[in-house]
């Protein structure tokens, strides 16, 4: 039974300072309730912190060993905070105050060597160190950051601003790959927890619940090495960037951004990582996703696997491509799900009712889309809407594509953020395998090559669900399916992915 009213009690205790005295009372604490095992390594450190004895590698050898005895109470200290909050009650605060302590007096010890070695321009005793000191005082600085979010707490300037000064300092110095020990059994990097802190930022950590938190930190203990930074910022290839004169976080990539305080980043190999782990999932297949870990509980992990990804993976479009304007070019456009189908029925098949189309003139064009103008004011095409477009006047064909934005140009009138998502949307039918008769009309695109975008279906929102199994009715073949992840979605619909799991010809009732 864990005694939580240690924490409440007093017994002081002092720090030691050679290795073997240090292994020695090491010993006797692990006999000890964890709780009042931190509380004396905390005592140790404030001694620590306080002493005006020299610093020398004996010390920082002492100091390694505290911090990683430290790391099993703060193990199981932090299981005890996330998973049994209806016991702790007036626990709790104090719980989160050893913890956060505990992470502040580590990281400032560190500290403390660093800059004696900066002092001694390289040339103190324990300079060979310098690598493990780093990163053990950006792990610890992070944690700290990584327990404010349980309690509301943004990240201030000051602390961006020191973990910015400690990864320039590792790159500068050439060691922000060199893998070094966090403990007996993990290896980490100055870069990937510099990066670990970024991302877990960048996933708006304030509005998920603590146990989140720990479980997103926990994956990115394993991620955060497949996203390198990078000085050469393009952001036809790079999503968010970090400004290391500045106190703030990640943000995201715009081309006018430069300067050699700018560093880098892509998401493609993580975004690859995020799909594998949730194709094993759902699939049932966990022997290769062992970095998941215990928490991860279906279907909760993969609901907070998606959550994380939009904010990880921007859209296409969000890249800011490269837009070269465009001159006395109109385009028509229909609005909505119910309006693109009307389109792409063959010309027999359409409704008798007239197609409300709007007509844009086309202020610029790039690879992944329009920036559209009109000459008067619109209610159909809202941000997130579904939209065929064609140019004015031509029988070519529609292409497919999604409002990502709309706002009032120079001239007053609304402008529009078109994102192509395919230029051969196709009209399927899908229907239960066993024969059911509900017909549910979605649009497949086919997969765009030229900016590797995978194929997909739009379905409307009512008519997905993850995993469900359907025959799509297409040319001349019905291909038995499973649906995927949702790629994208609005309110209306959703564009997914799925799997082929085999085709076979039309029995005449199908075929109809």
């Amino acid at each position: 039974m864990f005694d939580l009213l240690a924490l409440f009690r007093k017994k002081p205790s002092g720090f030691l300072s050679n290795v073997k005295a240090a292994d020695a009372w090491l010993h006797t604490l692990r006999q000890e309730d964890e709780y009042e095992a931190q509380k004396q390594v905390i005592d140790a450190l404030t001694g620590f912190l306080k002493s005006p004895e020299p610093l020398t590698k004996e010390r920082l050898k002492v100091l390694l060993h505290l911090d990683e005895t430290s790391q099993v109470f703060q193990k199981k200290i932090a299981e005890t905070y996330l998973h049994r909050q209806s016991e702790l009650k007036r626990a709790e605060d104090a719980l989160w105050k050893s913890m956060t302590t505990l992470f502040s007096q580590l990281a400032h010890s560190y500290q403390l060597f660093i800059r004696e070695i900066v002092a001694q321009r390289g040339k103190s005793e324990f300079s060979r160190y310098l690598p493990t000191i780093a990163a053990r005082t950006l792990h610890y600085y992070a944690q700290g950051i990584k327990w404010g979010y349980f309690h509301q707490e943004p990240v201030q300037p000051v602390m961006w601003k020191r973990l910015h000064k400690y990864y320039l300092m590792s790159e500068s110095s050439h060691f922000a790959t060199t893998e070094v020990a966090l403990n007996s059994k993990m290896l980490t990097t100055c870069g990937n927890e510099y990066m670990q802190i970024l991302l877990l930022d960048m996933v708006k950590p304030l509005t998920l619940a603590p146990v989140q938190i720990e479980m997103v930190d926990h994956w990115l203990d394993h991620w955060a090495h497949l996203v390198p930074l990078e000085h050469d910022c393009d952001p036809e290839t790079h999503m968010h960037c970090v400004d290391l004169s500045t106190g703030v976080g990640a943000r995201k990539l715009l081309e006018e951004m430069h300067g050699t305080n700018l560093r880098c980043w892509s998401m493609a190999d993580l975004y690859l990582q995020i799909r594998k782990s949730r194709t094993g999932l759902t699939e049932g297949d966990r022997s290769e996703h062992a970095e998941l870990g215990d928490d991860c509980v279906l279907p909760d992990c993969i609901d907070l696997l998606d959550y994380v990804a939009r904010y990880w993976i921007r859209p296409e479009a969000a890249r800011r491509q490269y837009r070269a304007p465009v001159e006395d070019r109109m385009m028509e456009m229909a609005c909505g799900v119910g309006a693109i189908h009307s389109c792409l029925q063959p010309e027999e098949n359409r409704p008798e009712h007239k197609i409300p189309f709007e007509h844009w003139v086309v202020q610029d064009e790039s690879e992944g889309g329009y920036g559209l103008v009109e000459a008067r004011p619109t209610e159909r095409a809202q941000e997130g809407k579904l939209v065929l477009v064609k140019p004015s006047g031509h029988d070519g064909a529609w292409e497919i594509g999604v409002v990502r934005w709309k706002n009032d140009s120079e001239s007053g009138m609304p402008a529009l953020g078109v994102e192509r998502l395919s230029d051969d949307p196709k009209q399927v039918e899908l229907t239960e395998p066993e024969g059911g008769e509900h017909v549910i009309k979605a649009l497949f695109l086919p997969k765009l090559y030229q900016r590797d975008i995978n194929s997909s279906l739009i379905l409307q929102t009512a008519d997905f669900r993850e995993g469900r199994l359907l025959d799509m009715h297409y040319r001349n073949n019905v291909f038995h399916i499973r649906l995927a992840e949702v790629v994208d979605n609005s309110e209306e619909w959703v564009r997914v992915h799925f799997t082929v799991l085999g085709n076979r010809a039309p029995s005449a009732k199908a075929a109809r």
